[in-house]
């Protein structure tokens, strides 16, 4: 399965990390280094990305793991989107966002949404 995707829409770059299904914290540092490694090539404040975390399970390590990814991705994101954010999770979401001092990730419920909510927010 292809967890991370490169595209463009309407001119603009986007990058979709799907961590959908995934309980382990290595399977969230497997694809966060392969983001990372990805996300390096673009040019500041140049890339919108889409993360799904559908089905995904959160504990305090991995919130301070994506705490980290946030900080590390945050000079090259214009805006972000979060696919899969429900009940306790968007609490998590919401916590990692101020830890990060991030206020431009959107909550979607779908990828063709979030690309929508994207371009229309930027």
């Amino acid at each position: 399965m292809e967890r991370i995707r490169e595209f463009t829409h309407s001119d603009k770059n986007f990058i979709s990390i799907d961590f959908s299904g995934i309980h382990l914290i290595n399977g969230f540092c497997g694809i966060i280094e392969q983001v990372e490694m990805i996300i390096k090539k673009y040019p500041k404040k140049s890339v919108y990305t889409i993360t799904n975390i559908n089905n995904t399970t959160f504990d305090s390590k991995i919130i301070a793991i994506f705490v980290d990814y946030l900080n590390f991705n945050k000079p090259y994101v214009i805006k972000g989107a979060i696919i899969g954010i429900d009940g306790i999770k968007k609490i998590m979401a919401t916590n990692a966002m101020e830890l990060s001092q991030r206020s431009n990730l959107l909550f979607c419920f779908s990828e063709e949404e979030a690309v929508n909510l994207l371009l229309d927010n930027s």
